[in-house]
């Protein structure tokens, strides 16, 4: 899940309008309900497995604890949310124990009802790093409540620092999902429906606990879809590339000394060693955010503490910017680049305001519509809104 957005992480598979293809189809000549049935399996996840093919040493076989926090509107709307949460971690440990030798386990479990608004899972990451530092627990994990808007990454899910122990993530809001299913597949029987339903459900939750995860880890977000780490969630995502499985068993393995160091100089080479390798397809902005990360590891050769490590993966103000669109004058090119700092701010209604005039002047500009669309993810609301704004992206997507 970089964080919250932000996991901007959207499920892969385009919408097609499901409802309506299969208008054309006679149920008469029964033809209707294996359309359907065709089409639902193509809708359903792969498994999550290891997918990186190296032979590299793996580290011991050994436990991780968690500390798991929930608020009080996620404990409300999870039904026995403990027990759910052990079945997250059984697809997380299917991942994690074949090729890096780990399982995670809960240690305990607590109520945690932050100050921070839920919505704003930033705030939230900090007050909860805030209030426990991890001292006697691998990670500890928050648990927040769903939103009533599509989120249409990984990250808007979740959020977790590159390199750290503190990770939150939200419940699924599955309203949208699940009326697209009901609507159409209807034509399929309850427990067919609903068999899809939980596959996507599930697939979706353990995608974004392996990417933040990850993220705590030092892997950073990456272009292929069916990577884990890709920024938008796809459900053609089934495991890690070779080159975050690296990253992933170099920190556990430094994570295993008795100093329990974040980061040290040997790992940082490593890291940079894995960033720099020629096929390598890490996302740009988010490697150049991990790379100023380790630096100042690789340069003196000292650990890194946990508390000098900052609390979002969040680009810093130094990350080289967007390139700039071509066809736009200057003044038009300065209100790109300032609605994009206030998007990146949170400030995503404020961003519309200031880009309304350059999208209305260019309106079939490629990364112009990008960015609106990214615009209209983070104001959230409505699905019809956010689909006039992205058209092409699925209702499933959530």
């Amino acid at each position: 899940m970089k964080s919250g957005g932000s996991m901007r992480w959207a499920l892969g598979l385009v919408w097609l309008g499901v409802s309506g293809c299969f208008l054309g189809y006679d149920s008469r000549w029964g033809q209707q309900k294996q359309a359907q049935r065709h089409v639902a399996a193509h809708e359903t996840p792969q498994q999550l497995h290891r997918q990186s093919a190296g032979d590299a040493p793996r580290t011991p076989q050994r436990t991780l604890k968690l500390r798991v926090y929930a608020t009080p509107g996620y404990a409300a709307t999870v039904l026995d949310w403990p027990k759910q949460f052990d079945a997250l971690l059984e697809c997380v440990n299917a991942v994690f124990a074949p090729d890096f030798g780990v399982a995670f386990e809960v240690a305990e479990t607590r109520s945690f009802r932050p100050k921070a608004d839920e919505e704003k899972l930033d705030g939230v990451l900090q007050e909860l790093t805030h209030d426990d530092a991890a001292e006697d627990v691998d990670w500890v994990v928050g648990l927040a409540t769903a939103v009533p808007r599509f989120a249409a990454s990984a990250d808007d899910l979740g959020r977790a620092p590159l390199l750290g122990r503190h990770l939150v993530m939200r419940a699924m809001s599955d309203r949208h999902e699940y009326e697209a299913i009901q609507s159409a597949f209807n034509e399929l029987s309850e427990a067919e429906r609903q068999n899809l339903y939980h596959a996507r459900k599930q697939h979706k939750l353990c995608a974004v606990f392996v990417h933040e995860l990850a993220h705590t880890l030092g892997v950073p977000h990456e272009l292929l879809a069916s990577s884990l780490m890709n920024p938008r969630y796809h459900l053609e995502a089934s495991g890690l590339s070779e080159e975050a499985a690296k990253i992933v068993r170099a920190s556990l393995a430094t994570r295993a000394q008795p100093a329990h160091a974040m980061l040290d100089a040997d790992l940082a080479r490593n890291i940079h060693a894995v960033l720099s390798a020629p096929n390598a397809d890490f996302e740009p902005k988010s490697r150049d955010t991990l790379l100023a990360l380790i630096a100042p590891a690789e340069g003196n050769g000292e650990a890194v503490a946990a508390s000098a490590l900052p609390t979002s993966s969040k680009p810093p103000s130094s990350a080289p910017s967007a390139p700039a669109i071509e066809g736009l004058s200057a003044q038009e090119r300065s209100a790109v680049e300032r609605a994009r700092a206030e998007l990146g701010a949170g400030r995503a209604a404020s961003a519309r305001e200031i880009a309304a005039p350059v999208f209305s002047a260019h309106p079939q500009l490629p990364a112009l519509k990008s960015l609106r669309c990214e615009i209209a993810m983070g104001i959230g609301g409505d699905w019809e809104a956010i689909q006039s704004e992205c058209p092409g992206l699925s209702p499933f997507a959530n």
